[in-house]
Formats: structure tokens, C-alpha cells, sequence
């Protein structure tokens, strides 16, 4: 994961974006658009949320010291979250615009408000292009990106209004539109929500079966028994697996760990903690997945 390309591609995409939120704004008040006026707001709103990822990231590249042995990634997934939540706050904001202007429509300069929302599309598309490129492998840029994508919507949206008042004075059809845009935004934020609380309640990956991960360590030459198998998620593209694997033979442990670490890369696991047992050995009493379950032996989780 290439985060110094992220932390340019996200500084690069706010800027863009936070510029021509304040011309929207202006043409907005100019033209009497109330769709103008909403995209400005969407950006002006995605600028910060652009900026908490940024933010998020610079923290994340500089983290270093004892109390911090796995860095900051977890900022990632809290800024994701963040916007996330942002993103239902935004979409709930361009309902209910909707809604006013669909009982209230008002005149506007159509051709004005074409030229404004046409410029703004180019400046969308540029910025979710570079943003786009990233959110495969980083959440917190695909929650960046959710966000340029309902701006980018939003200029479509102001075009086909705009179209609609120039040459037809239909009025509703910008809330009409707005209304639609909702509708398919609401997939993506409740993912990236999803995502990154599957993250910070430690859940396993749903791309990864724990329980088919402890058959095949059974398999390996010398594995007696495996217990207290962990898989979780520091941050996207980051999974780690931590077990207690019991063999017969603990000179052979070189040759288990190297299977062990074999199975868990073919399973897109890219980080493992082994602890090697003899038979008989026992986890501390003191443990307390032990004490809450009032066993001696974990299960996977």
C-alpha cells in the first residue's frame, strides 16, 4: 500500500475540490440556484472530509514510538468511519432540499447555472479519477471517494436541471434528481460504515474462513493440535493471525511456522504471531477468553 501516493492523491483532490466549492457558492447566489448552492454545500462538506482523511494519513506515515508498536492505522478506519457517518448526514441533507424545492420551486438563470455545474463536473471527475486509483487498497480513501462521487452526481444532477429549466422551465426536476441521487449513494455509505466497524470490533474478514485456515494447519506435518486462532483487520490490506499450534516435535518448529505462514499468505493474510506448544502445555488461567468462557482451550475467533 502506497500511502505517500494517497497522502498526494487525497492533498491534491482537496484542493481542487475545496476551490470550486466557493466558486459554486458564488455562482449559487448569482444565478438564484438553489441547485448550485446545494452542490457547493456538498463540496464545501467533502472538502472537510477530505481533509480528516488527509489528516488521518499524514498522522498515520509520521506515527512512531514504544506505546504505538502498530503505528496509527487504526486512524484510517476511524476517518472512514467518520465520513461515513458524514456521508448519511449528506444525503439526508440533499433529501430534504429535495423535498423543499419539490413544494417550493423558484425561477433560476438556467444557462448560467449549465456553464457553473458543467465546470464543476470536470473538476469532480478529475478529482475522483486520482482518488479512485487508491480506493481499492486504502478505506480510507474509498470513503474520499464515496464523497466526490455524490458531488460528482450532484453537478449531473445541476446540468440536467439546468437543461430542463433552460429549455423547458421544468423546476422540478432538480429535486426530483436529487431525490435519485440519494437513493444511490445510500449503498456505498452504509459499506463503508459496514467496513469499518467490521474493522474496529476486530471481526474476521468476510473474505476469510477461520475455521478452513485451522483444518489445513491440522494437515501440516507435526501439528497435533491448533487452539486460540485469531484473524482481524489492523486497517484495510493489513490482516493478521495470531494460534497456538501444539507439535510433537518442537526441533521441528523452523519447518511449521514456515507451512503455518504459507496457508495464512494463500488465504491473503500478510501478518502471523505463532505460539508453539509440546502437548500438555496449557494457556495461563489468568486468560481472560478463559475466564469468560470457562474452558482451558480457545476456539478460533
Amino acid at each position: 500500500m502506497d500511502r505517500n501516493n494517497s497522502i498526494k492523491v487525497l492533498g491534491l483532490s482537496f484542493g481542487l475540490v475545496l476551490s470550486f466549492a466557493f466558486v459554486e457558492l458564488i455562482g449559487g447566489f448569482l444565478t438564484n440556484s438553489l441547485a448550485l448552492l446545494s452542490d457547493a454545500g456538498h463540496m464545501l462538506t467533502d472538502s472537510v472530509s477530505l481533509l480528516i482523511a488527509l489528516i488521518a494519513q499524514l498522522l498515520v506515515q509520521k506515527a512512531r514510538g514504544k506505546r504505538m508498536t502498530y503505528g496509527l492505522y487504526r486512524l484510517e478506519v476511524l476517518a472512514a468511519l467518520v465520513n461515513g457517518i458524514f456521508l448519511i448526514g449528506l444525503i439526508a441533507y440533499i433529501a430534504y432540499e429535495a423535498f423543499n424545492r419539490f413544494l417550493s420551486p423558484e425561477p433560476v438563470l438556467g444557462p448560467q447555472m449549465l456553464l457553473i455545474a458543467t465546470v464543476g463536473l470536470g473538476v469532480n471527475l478529475i478529482a475522483g479519477y486520482l482518488l479512485y486509483k487508491s480506493s481499492d487498497e486504502n478505506i480510507n480513501v474509498k470513503a474520499a471517494f464515496l464523497h466526490v462521487v455524490t458531488d460528482t452526481l450532484g453537478s449531473v444532477a445541476a446540468i440536467l436541471a439546468g437543461v430542463a429549466v433552460t429549455f423547458w422551465k421544468f423546476y422540478l426536476a432538480d429535486p426530483i434528481l436529487s431525490i435519485g441521487i440519494s437513493l444511490l449513494i445510500l449503498p456505498g455509505a452504509y459499506t463503508v460504515i459496514k467496513d469499518s466497524l467490521n474493522v474496529l470490533l476486530e471481526l474476521v474478514p468476510a473474505a476469510i474462513d477461520p475455521e478452513e485456515i485451522e483444518k489445513e494447519i491440522r494437515k501440516v506435518k507435526g501439528v497435533i493440535d491448533v487452539h486460540d486462532l485469531h484473524v482481524w483487520s489492523l486497517t484495510a490490506g493489513s490482516v493478521i493471525l495470531t494460534a497456538h499450534v501444539v507439535v510433537s516435535d518442537i526441533q521441528a518448529c523452523n519447518e511449521v511456522l514456515k507451512e503455518v505462514e504459507d496457508i495464512a499468505g494463500r488465504h491473503g493474510i500478510n501478518h502471523t504471531t505463532i505460539q508453539l506448544e509440546r502437548e500438555g502445555y496449557c494457556c495461563s488461567p489468568s486468560c481472560p477468553l478463559l475466564q469468560e468462557s470457562g474452558i482451558r482451550h480457545h476456539h478460533h475467533h
